[in-house]
């Protein structure tokens, strides 16, 4: 055989395909995973209004907290 007739195998790589439906919760893995974010952000800000004891800068990083969570648990109980 000479060198221009050796034939050199090839490969190919098969890949699985991606899923195409997105994961869905049930209701009620909405509802307990909704309430327990705004229920969390309710005593966040709670904790962080004006007559609370602690400092000033504390009271604002949980009052931030707590508004995020509340907006957490908006978009968790749409999507």
């Amino acid at each position: 055989m000479s060198s221009s007739e050796v034939r050199k195998p090839t490969y190919t790589t098969v890949l699985p395909e991606p899923p195409t439906s997105e994961y869905q919760d049930c209701l009620s893995c909405r509802i307990i995973g909704s309430g327990v974010l705004a229920t969390t952000g309710g005593y966040a800000l709670l904790a962080a209004r004006k007559s609370a004891p602690g400092s000033v800068i504390g009271k604002r990083i949980v009052g931030i907290a707590g508004v995020g969570l509340l907006i957490g648990s908006a978009i968790r109980w749409t999507r």
